[in-house]
């Protein structure tokens, strides 16, 4: 019997983990499987539209999507009510209020569960697109601030700094699809239409331009296509779907040696809006590879790179009030906060829901930048500095020299960089807060009248860490194709009650750990245990002989100090991270006992 053959355009990267799976046990299908999302996933269907496919499987608006750009079948994954009680029980643990939202093939099947199940669940049912961003405005405004939605729930809720969990589709869903899709190749008996999809282009490579008609199709491009141009065209392709719906912004990449802006319009002609991207290039401060200066934008927040766990941390509490009160504004902001707490997320956070969103975000990390460098950073024409409306990240301030420092007030001072651009800057707080730190802070609130954001330690905020967890489980499900529920109510206690000394970082690592041995629907006590105790610091094991316990406590730390220093042969920065303290502390307690 012939294979039928199936192109699969997965929203997710969980489902296609479970259509691998499904693929290694059936020999009576050849599966395609790529992903990507609404227009991200209907390029990819036109981009392989001809190798000749029997159908295609995909999900929701995508499906939607695909099904207008094609002419071979589409076969939507049904979402199932045993998908949707998943996610209502994975939002047990959320402290906040929730809503489930979606368009009727969700909802329907969400009524008859609450109605039977008796769960009081306001649920939203959306007619439209542009339906969906008013409703879900409205349960914001009611005080829901999580949502069991679908992919385009998803998208707005984020647009609305809302949390959500996407209801995924488990392999029973799958499973049904592919053999829908089997019975309507069989009984269409479809026949494959060629279509030529290439046209001649006029070109000129002294120009430096890109027109897109109203579907989104290459309409004219100024240059050939050779290597660098098809580097260009891949950027332009990563960044359509945002240039084809918002005019007048601009985004920023590094390719090679050189820095190109991709600047968008909209051009109406006979009433049909067309998209031209022009194409700006200028020499790069640093290397490609160089990680002292990155730049993102506003479209790269769906990806891995710039997105991080931290999102929905901060969405919950009395600081996601105040990141979002701090994002409206032009005035710089200073983030404080112990390692591990999201500072990086916060200002990606304030880019993003910024005044200035539509143009670049560069993020300066002054821990990879030597005293050459930032003098090419204070004095080059093509310095991220030297823009206008974009937002710039001076992250991990704290390690500044004190003459880099004066030169970046000097600059702003004398250029009116705070006024041209919006600036946000990050300090390191730790156990010991170093005078040098301090001092900073206050002139940075002072001198440049910062406002100041201080991110709590994970262990000064223990009650939302269950809310926490779920949004967590919720990305780990979509990111490993699991089905984990929740924590199991002794095991919960237990991470309440741990102090998490690396914050949200030590958090993720551990519930990524647990998420990848855990085969039952709620993560066990024991596992729990287990891995809280490899993250338990162990103290330097002394023989008792080493020191007098008569002395005071002062000099058995010093000899405690001592002891670790000698095993790190000296390092003291590995002796102060090992021992959870502060490098200035470290050199004080040493200098104050003649130690160095």
């Amino acid at each position: 019997m012939q294979k039928v053959k199936i192109l699969v355009i997965a929203p997710y990267e969980g489902m296609t983990e479970i259509f691998e799976n499904i693929s290694k046990n059936r020999e009576d299908i050849e599966l395609t499987i790529q992903t990507g999302d609404l227009n991200t996933g209907r390029k990819i269907v036109e981009n392989l539209a001809h190798k000749n496919y029997d159908v295609i499987i995909s999900r929701g608006g995508t499906a939607e999507l695909i099904r207008s750009s094609v002419e071979i079948p589409v076969v939507d994954i049904s979402i199932s009510g045993y998908d949707i009680l998943r996610s209502i029980k994975m939002a047990e643990s959320y402290s906040g209020k929730l809503v489930i939202a979606g368009f009727s093939g969700i909802t329907k099947q969400a009524r008859v569960l609450c109605d039977l199940l008796q769960y009081d669940i306001n649920i939203i049912t959306f007619t439209s697109e542009d339906g969906a961003l008013a409703a879900l405005r409205q349960a914001r405004s009611d005080g829901a601030s999580l949502v069991l939605c679908d992919m385009t729930g998803a998208n707005y809720a984020k647009i609305l700094n809302m949390n959500s969990i996407l209801i995924t589709s488990g392999t029973e869903s799958i499973n049904d699809a592919i053999n829908e899709a089997k019975k309507i190749v069989h009984s269409s008996n479809h026949v494959h239409k060629q279509k030529n999809l290439f046209q001649s282009l006029l070109t000129d490579e002294d120009r430096e331009f890109l027109i897109y008609d109203p579907a989104g199709s290459l309409w004219f491009s100024s240059f050939s296509i050779d290597g660098m141009n098809v580097s260009l065209m891949n950027v332009v392709q990563t960044y359509l779907k945002a240039f084809l719906k918002v005019p007048n912004q601009s985004v920023a990449r590094q390719i090679r040696d050189k820095v190109y802006t991709f600047t968008c319009r909209h051009l109406y002609i006979d009433e049909q809006k067309y998209t031209a991207i022009i194409i700006n290039q200028k020499p790069a401060l640093f290397t490609e590879d160089d990680i002292g200066i990155t730049i993102y934008n506003k479209p790269d927040s769906d990806s891995a790179n710039f997105s991080s766990f931290f999102g929905g941390s901060n969405k919950i509490g009395i600081t996601a009030h105040i990141i979002e009160e701090y994002s409206k504004s032009y005035l710089p902001v200073l983030i404080t906060g112990e390692d591990g707490t999201g500072k990086d997320k916060v200002a990606s956070l304030m880019y993003e829901n910024g005044p200035y969103s539509t143009s670049p975000f560069y993020v300066i990390d002054c821990k990879f930048i030597s005293e050459r460098k930032w003098n090419h950073i204070m004095n080059n024409e093509n310095s991220p500095l030297a823009d206008v409306h974009s937002t710039i990240y001076i992250k991990n301030i704290c390690m500044l020299s004190h003459s880099q420092l004066e030169k970046l007030f000097h600059y702003m001072d004398h250029t009116d960089l705070v006024k041209r651009n919006r600036m946000i800057f990050s300090l390191l707080i730790t156990n010991e807060i170093s005078p040098e730190a301090t001092a900073m802070k206050s002139h940075l609130e002072k001198r440049l009248s910062c406002l100041t954001l201080n991110l709590l330690p994970l262990r000064e905020r223990s009650d939302d860490i269950p809310s926490i967890t779920a949004l967590y489980l919720h990305k780990l499900n979509v990111s490993l194709g699991k089905q984990i529920i929740g924590l199991e109510a002794e095991a919960m206690e237990l991470f309440t009650a741990f102090p998490w000394t690396h914050n949200l970082d030590q958090l993720q690592h551990v519930l990524k750990e647990l998420a990848v041995v855990t085969k039952t629907p709620y993560i066990t006590y024991n596992d729990v245990k287990y891995f809280l105790d490899q993250e338990t610091p162990k103290l330097p094991s002394l023989p008792s002989s080493d020191f007098d316990l008569t002395q005071t406590l002062d000099e058995i730390n010093y000899q405690i100090i001592l002891t670790v220093l000698a095993e790190e042969h000296e390092n003291k920065e590995k002796t102060a991270n090992r021992l959870g303290i502060s490098r200035s502390t470290l050199w004080r307690i040493l200098k104050t006992h003649n130690g160095i």
